[in-house]
């Protein structure tokens, strides 16, 4: 059955709520400057809130980081007992791979690969990032965004992602412009291991909809894939 993450949570009342509804993992984002930018107390806050079996995902950008801050950004995160860290800026593959090295092995990495219009130099991300992380996420590729991470509502081209998710051995987690209406033609169409939602069950910046969000599990739970 298709897994569930509802990202860009910034309260602990929206992240129960999901968790209520289904969800199988809750997303935070440690990107400064960002919209749904949370610190790290908060983060724990959240993640010592939930119930025991739900994972606890924090979505950080470590490319423009000095390498001593980098190690410390994922102390610190260790030390919230995050279950894993989802790189979403550019980090390169040797930097990834050395951070598998050094980390506490309870806790596992996610890597984002952007999807535009070039298929096959997405396809050379994804496969050059598989054997150093856990999981594989694919999210829109904006040009002349604001420099979002995530988040935009913004889909790619879910072909791409099909071809993706079939080359692949890990995890594929699709993300990208999902909301209710169109995660179950989604799963259909790319057959994804997870989905992963932020601004497509929002009732503003910030703040998740309960009825959107779940009416989006409820969507990927009744999908034709399952």
């Amino acid at each position: 059955m298709t897994k569930v993450k509802i990202c860009g949570n910034t309260t602990v009342e929206d992240a129960l709520m999901a968790a209520r509804a289904g969800a199988d993992a809750i997303g935070v984002i440690n990107v400064a400057n960002t919209m749904r930018y949370i610190d790290l107390e908060v983060a724990k806050q959240i993640f010592e809130a939930l119930p025991i079996f739900v994972s606890k995902v924090v979505v950080v950008s470590l490319d423009a980081m000095p390498t001593d801050a980098v190690y410390e950004q994922i102390n610190a995160i260790e030390k919230i007992r995050a279950d894993y860290i989802q790189l979403h800026g550019e980090e390169p593959v040797e930097l990834v791979a050395d951070l598998r090295k050094r980390m506490n092995s309870r806790m596992r990495l996610i890597k984002k690969v952007g999807v535009g219009e070039d298929k096959k130099k997405c396809l050379e991300n994804a496969l050059a990032y598989e054997s150093v992380v856990d999981a594989i996420l694919l999210d829109t590729v904006v040009v002349g965004g604001r420099g979002e991470t995530g988040g935009t509502g913004k889909e790619h081209d879910w072909s791409i992602s099909k071809e993706i998710v079939e080359r692949l051995k890990k995890p594929v987690i699709l993300a990208g412009g999902l909301n209710p209406d169109n995660a179950a033609r989604a799963i259909e169409q790319v057959n994804p291991f997870a989905v992963d939602v932020s601004s497509g069950v929002e009732r503003e910046i910030r703040r998740k909809d309960d009825k959107k969000v779940k009416r989006f599990i409820e969507a990927v739970k009744s999908s034709k894939s399952q």
